[in-house]
């Protein structure tokens, strides 16, 4: 028995559906951004909790990408709301 009870931070995220809308953004642009999206991802969630209630299903509602005209800005972006909804923030 482990006498640390403390819950691991979950090491897998299995997202059985991910819709986006990138309306306005360059097609190939979100063609890249897409691609990116994994790790970016993993870059977001490193450190936080997973809010399990949280997480079962998130409308991360609408994201700025004013000004972002590179896939790596529009990945980052989405990550970072999509692990705010995830942890619960």
């Amino acid at each position: 028995m482990n006498s640390d009870s403390r819950q691991q931070p979950a090491r897998r995220v299995h997202i059985k559906r991910l819709d986006l809308d990138l309306r306005g953004v360059a097609p190939k642009t979100a063609e890249s951004a897409v691609r990116l999206l994994g790790p970016a991802l993993a870059r977001a969630l490193a450190g936080r909790r997973i809010d399990a209630s949280a997480a079962q299903r998130i409308d991360a509602g609408r994201v700025s990408l004013a000004g972002a005209t590179d896939a790596e800005t529009v990945s980052t972006r989405l990550a970072r709301r999509i692990a705010g909804g995830m942890s619960g923030d």
